[in-house]
């Protein structure tokens, strides 16, 4: 059974997010965060593989995202909103502690999550995450120019989903499929949470993690290698490096199977 359910977060941006199953005392709630460009339907495959093996789920649209609010202010893509939000929806739900997954981005989100409200965390999955932001960020006025470039862009929409498991099968770097992507979501609201989720060098912090993580990667991943997987496997002292052979970036898509076989084995 699923529930649709919509909040409200601190600053008023409404926030979508879907239940799957009861909740019970004593089993793990799975919650999926999914990365920038994307929505929670980008689970739904993995999803349906762990709900039959009877966890409970629950799955967010991220600010700017799906059916969540698209704020149009830049202030309001602030790293510490998108952290707010989720521990929100904690709340919504009264979950105590979650088997917090992320994709992507996502999976650079549920890092900072995690290293902020690391009591709330019993298990962190990391599907074809990263730690530190790309090259470009570093060169001078890149802020500046995606700020203008968010603000010239059109009013963003409430699209809906369904276009982002579209992408299976498609190559990590796929143009047509990527603005068809964005443009479910709009410019602004993809580049304000690319910027805002990737500025911050994770480094020095991922020693910080204390919970159980599983870190998984794509063999063939061209946007997070392998190797950025294993230094976060070197760093997190409690952690287990799972790399799927043949996989590229969309491995929660393309290899849903398999990756949802290895977090079964992982929560077991």
């Amino acid at each position: 059974m699923t529930k649709k359910k919509l909040i409200r977060s601190r600053d008023g941006t409404e926030i979508y997010y879907e239940v799957y199953g009861e909740h019970s005392a004593g089993k793990p709630v799975l919650f999926f965060v999914h990365g920038v460009g994307g929505d929670l339907d980008a689970w739904q495959y993995v999803k349906n593989f762990l709900l039959a093996k009877k966890y409970s789920a629950v799955a967010m649209d991220i600010r700017g995202h799906g059916h969540s609010g698209h704020p149009r202010k830049p202030e309001a893509y602030k790293l510490e909103r998108f952290v707010e939000d989720v521990i929100e929806v904690f709340d919504a739900e009264q979950l105590d502690k979650v088997i917090l997954i992320g994709h992507s981005l996502g999976a650079v989100l549920t890092t900072h999550i995690t290293l902020a409200h690391q009591k709330r965390v019993e298990k962190l999955i990391l599907i074809a995450g990263s730690y530190l932001p790309p090259s470009y960020f570093k060169i001078p006025g890149s802020f500046a120019l995606t700020d203008f470039l968010a603000l010239i862009s059109p009013p963003p929409v409430r699209a809906g989903h369904s276009i982002y498991p579209s992408q299976k099968h498609h190559k990590d770097i796929e143009i047509f499929g990527l603005m068809r992507t964005i443009a479910r979501n709009s410019v602004m609201s993809y580049i304000l949470s690319s910027r805002e989720i990737l500025k911050n060098d994770l480094t020095t912090e991922l020693t910080k993690i204390e919970v159980p993580t599983l870190i998984i990667s794509g063999s063939k991943d061209s946007v997070f290698p392998t190797n950025i997987s294993e230094l976060m496997h070197s760093q997190i002292k409690n952690s287990q490096l799972k790399i799927i052979k043949e996989a590229n970036h969309v491995v929660v898509l393309n290899n849903a199977e398999e990756t949802a076989e290895l977090i079964g084995e992982f929560l077991i």
